[in-house]
């Protein structure tokens, strides 16, 4: 049997370069496609960072998974740790997210519980809870907001907080992918009582960085604040931030890496200023 001839094999050269250059240029388009039908369909769910933990991180400003159109998404995260041996130690920690969206998606109603309990060599350590609404308004890009949140925190001798404010935003970058970078800002009255006698009502500003980006299967949810008091910004500030990546693995479950950062500069004594938490666990999420 012979070969193919050199004018033939020449030819054949010539095709699969054509058709390789072909596929290459359309490749991208293809890839921002599915990634754009990615993101709309079945993005990697989101869930409010833990409000507790060892990070003791308010929820103030948090913004639920924003629905689009009409309809109602739900999220739940659980992460649970238990080790025993020179050093017991026991942490559950639980997130739960609702956002209602109607009127076309301009009003949204984004609610919030977040949940944390953990013992080390049978003492209490961490029992942080957090409730949070944040009723919005978005026409375009600009973002109009109530806020209400309620807190108690054992890691930073917290009885009570409760936060309300009112708010503007606007998302500087968005793009068909769903990837977004929003600032935003808050005047916020806060009513802090401690487990010590020590009780404070202070009027802050709010200034956030929020960002969220989605590639393929996994999503990048970013939050940063500072919080400084209106009558002492240098002597009375909060500074927080949350970082939440989430992978998904199969079309309401994802898996959740979570790092939260909290600094309060008043705080009781025997109390960290500085708090941080490093969690792994799964969400669920159901809805539009």
């Amino acid at each position: 049997m012979t070969g193919p001839r050199p004018a033939q094999r020449g030819r054949g050269r010539w095709r699969r370069a054509a058709a390789a250059l072909l596929l290459g240029g359309a490749a991208p388009a293809l890839a921002q496609a599915q990634a754009a039908d990615t993101a709309r369909t079945a993005a990697a769910p989101a869930v409010a960072p833990a409000a507790g933990g060892a990070a003791g991180l308010p929820a103030t400003e948090f913004e639920t998974y924003a629905v689009s159109g009409r309809g109602v998404r739900y999220t739940a995260s659980l992460t649970g740790l238990y080790t025993t041996g020179t050093v017991q130690r026991t942490f559950l920690s639980t997130s739960h997210t609702v956002n209602l969206a109607f009127k076309g998606g301009h009003w949204r109603v984004p609610g919030a519980f977040n949940f944390s309990y953990g013992k080390q060599n049978q003492v209490l350590s961490e029992r942080e809870l957090t409730l949070l609404a944040t009723p919005t308004y978005q026409q375009g890009r600009c973002k109009f907001y109530t806020l209400s949140d309620a807190e108690r925190s054992n890691l930073r001798a917290i009885a009570h907080r409760f936060v309300n404010g009112l708010g503007a935003g606007y998302d500087v970058y968005r793009d068909t992918l769903g990837n977004t970078v929003g600032l935003s800002y808050f005047l916020l009255y806060e009513d802090t009582r401690y487990l010590t006698e020590l009780h404070r009502q202070v009027l802050r500003h709010s200034f956030r960085l929020k960002t969220h980006f989605t590639r393929g299967i996994s999503t990048l949810d970013v939050l940063a604040y500072y919080q400084p008091a209106v009558g002492n910004p240098a002597g009375d500030y909060r500074a927080n931030g949350t970082a939440v990546l989430s992978v998904r693995l199969a079309r309401h479950l994802a898996l959740a890496v979570n790092y939260a950062y909290s600094l309060e500069s008043i705080n009781v004594a025997g109390r960290a200023p500085v708090n941080t938490n490093l969690s792994v666990g799964f969400t669920y999420a159901v809805g539009k």
